[in-house]
């Protein structure tokens, strides 16, 4: 009886303790999450600014966000920077650049109207790897979109031309392309660009 009650005694002056293997699994789950967050945490690149930021991801995909169309010297150094040879261009609202600028990797860019094409010639044009512009560049949200590197060629130029948005809720569009492997990129000449973004949206999903 009195070593029952110098035991109980004893165990209300200690505090209770875990058993130690579960604070052992504990910690090692806790260690492996940390150890997983830390190698998907994207490094932050393009300087800081407030008008975009670049993230690049450990699968080699970047990742751009635009906040302002400003500064498109620094977004082209920023893309640079991670071995992309990028050409970025800002046009103000109802301008775009006028065509012909470089020749085309694929046939995103200057291509003749499919309407106009037999069904053989349709049938090539719409072969994957002749549009390899639009898997280079994926939209992810409204204001960012990725870009794959691996699915551009040695020499290629990623060329962005933005556009201020002339509908109320396009705060800015994009069109990306892939300049051919030694095609110099001219210098942006502005036209009127013509049309809505509304119009422009319709006739891209076929009506």
């Amino acid at each position: 009886m009195e070593l029952k009650t110098e035991m109980a005694e004893r165990a209300a002056r200690e505090p209770a303790r875990r058993p130690r293997g579960i604070v052992t699994r504990t910690r090692l789950v806790t260690t492996a999450a940390v150890a997983a967050v830390a190698v998907a945490v994207p490094l932050v690149l393009g300087g800081g600014t407030a008008a975009y930021a670049v993230t690049k991801n450990p699968d080699g995909t970047l990742i751009v966000t635009i906040n302002e169309l400003q500064d498109p010297e620094g977004l082209q150094a920023a893309l640079n920077a991670q071995g992309i040879e990028a050409d970025v261009t800002y046009s103000p609202r109802d301008k775009q650049c006028a065509p012909g600028r470089f020749t085309s990797a694929d046939y995103a860019y200057g291509s003749p109207n499919p309407k106009d094409m037999t069904a053989e010639q349709r049938k090539e044009f719409n072969r994957p790897e002749h549009w390899r512009s639009r898997d280079v560049t994926r939209p992810i949200a409204k204001d960012t979109f990725r870009i794959s590197p691996n699915f551009m060629r040695p020499g290629e130029t990623l060329v962005l031309e933005f556009r201020l948005g002339n509908d109320p809720r396009v705060g800015w569009s994009l069109g990306t392309w892939l300049a051919k492997a030694g095609s110099s990129v001219l210098p942006c000449t502005l036209v009127d660009e013509g049309g809505s973004d509304k119009e422009h949206a319709k006739e891209m999903a076929g009506g």
